[in-house]
C-alpha cells in the first residue's frame, strides 16, 4: 500500500497526498519516533507504521556510502526525548540549525546539569527543543588535554592529545513521563529573563523529579499490597482508560499526574506552568513496554507453561475484579511478592506470578491442581 503523507506528524492528522512504492523524496529532519518531514512540499511521513494496519517499515533512506547518523539514533516511545547537559561550560540554543543567520539574537546558554528535552533532529547533529523555541547542537565537541609522557632520558615532555566529548547525555525514561517533565522545565525558564535558570533551581526541578517518581512508585507499592489500584482513579491519578495501557505507559501516567499536582502547588512553578498537546503515542519497539510471558503457540507447549499477560487473558468485567481483588490474589504464587499487575495461568486463571520465572518453578506444582480445574469450574467459583 501507499506511504500517506500527512498535515501534522501524528496518525490523527489530515492526508494530504500519497507516496507510491518506488517514490523518492528528499526530507530534512525527523522527529525522534520516526516521522520524516518533506522537503520542497508540505507534509510529514511515518517512516515505519510498527505493525499498524500489518504494515511495517514504508520508507528507508536511499543507500549511500557514509549512511544516516542522527543525533538521537533509535526510537523513542513518548515521542519526546530528554537529554542532560554534560559539557562544563554548558551548550547553546539557537534559533535555527547551524546558529541561525548574521541578524540572530545571541544564543542562550543552559548550564551543566540542565535537561533539555528534544521532538525531532535534523541530519547535521541539531535537535529541535520541546518547551522553548531553538536548537541546539548535539555534535561531539573536541577537546584537547595534555599528557605526561616521561623519555628515555628521565626528562619530562609534554604533548597534546584530541579527544571528543558528548555535550549531552541522552536519559532513560523508564517510568517517567518526558511531556510532563518538560512543561515543568519550561515553566522554570518562562520566570527567568533569557531562560537562564542557576545551579539552586536546576537542583530543585530534578528534586522535583525524585519526589514525584518515588511517590508513584510507593502508591502502586500500597496499592497492590492493599488490593487494587481503584482508589488511584478515584482520587483522579490515572483513569480506568489508562489502566488498561501497558505497565510501563500506566506508571507513566501516574508519574505525569503527580508532577503536575506538585508544580501546581508550588508559587515558582504554578503561574507559568502550561501543558503542552501531546500527540498520540506510537507502538514501543518489540519487547519495550511488553510484560514476560505469553500465550502458548503449540500444544505442546501448552503442557509445560499456560502464562499470558493478565490483561489479554480476561475479559473488561474480570479485568475490573482484578483491581478490586484482595491482597492475597495480588500475590506471587511462588515467592509471595505483591506485584502490580501480575500474570495469570491462561488455563486455570486462578494462579497469579510476577513473572515467567517464576511461573516456570511453581509449574512443577501447580500442574497437577491445574488440571483439576477447567476454566468453567474457575469462572463458576
Amino acid at each position: 500500500p501507499p506511504a500517506v503523507v500527512r498535515a501534522e506528524p501524528h496518525l490523527g492528522a489530515r492526508m494530504l497526498t500519497k507516496k507510491g512504492w518506488g517514490a523518492r523524496f528528499f526530507c530534512g529532519e525527523v522527529t525522534v519516533n520516526g516521522w520524516l518531514r518533506l522537503s520542497h512540499e508540505p507534509g510529514w511521513l511515518l517512516a515505519d507504521l510498527r505493525g499498524i494496519g500489518g504494515q511495517w517499515e514504508v520508507a528507508k533512506p536511499v543507500s549511500t556510502d557514509s549512511g544516516v547518523e542522527l543525533a538521537v539514533p533509535g526510537y523513542q516511545p513518548q515521542g519526546l526525548c530528554c537529554l542532560e547537559v554534560c559539557l562544563p561550560e554548558g551548550v547553546d540554543v539557537w534559533d535555527a540549525p547551524d546558529g541561525g543567520s548574521s541578524a540572530s539574537p545571541d544564543p542562550q546558554r543552559r548550564r551543566p546539569g540542565e535537561l533539555l528535552f528534544a521532538r525531532a533532529r535534523d541530519f547535521g547533529g541539531w535537535l529541535r527543543l520541546q518547551g522553548e523555541d531553538g536548537w541546539v547542537c548535539a555534535c561531539p565537541v573536541v577537546a584537547s588535554c595534555s599528557l605526561v609522557v616521561p623519555s628515555k632520558d628521565e626528562d619530562v615532555h609534554r604533548k597534546s592529545r584530541d579527544s571528543s566529548i558528548s555535550p549531552l547525555r541522552l536519559r532513560r525514561a523508564r517510568h517517567r513521563d518526558w511531556w510532563s517533565l518538560s512543561d515543568v522545565w519550561a515553566a522554570a525558564r518562562r520566570s527567568r529573563i533569557g531562560g537562564a535558570l542557576t545551579a539552586e533551581e536546576v537542583a530543585k526541578l530534578k528534586e522535583f523529579e525524585r519526589c514525584a517518581l518515588n511517590a508513584s512508585d510507593s502508591l502502586l507499592e500500597s496499592c497492590a499490597l492493599l488490593g487494587g489500584v481503584n482508589g488511584l482513579v478515584v482520587d483522579g491519578l490515572i483513569t480506568e482508560e489508562e489502566l488498561l495501557e501497558p505497565e510501563v505507559r500506566c506508571r507513566q501516567h501516574l508519574f505525569a499526574s503527580i508532577l503536575r499536582r506538585m508544580a501546581k502547588k508550588d508559587p515558582w512553578l504554578a503561574p507559568h506552568l502550561e501543558p503542552s498537546q501531546r500527540p498520540p503515542p506510537l507502538p514501543a519497539e518489540a519487547g519495550e513496554e511488553e510484560e514476560e510471558g505469553s500465550s502458548s503457540s503449540s500444544e505442546g507447549e501448552q503442557d509445560r507453561e499456560h502464562v499470558q499477560p493478565e490483561e489479554e487473558a480476561e475479559s473488561r468485567e474480570d479485568r475490573h475484579q482484578r483491581h478490586m481483588a484482595t491482597p492475597t490474589e495480588r500475590c506471587c504464587a511462588l515467592c509471595g511478592a505483591a506485584v502490580f499487575r501480575p500474570q495469570v495461568c491462561s488455563q486455570c486463571r486462578q494462579v497469579r506470578y510476577c513473572g515467567r520465572d517464576c511461573q516456570r518453578g511453581h509449574w512443577a506444582l501447580h500442574r497437577k491442581e491445574c488440571r483439576k480445574t477447567s476454566p468453567a469450574e474457575a469462572v463458576a467459583g
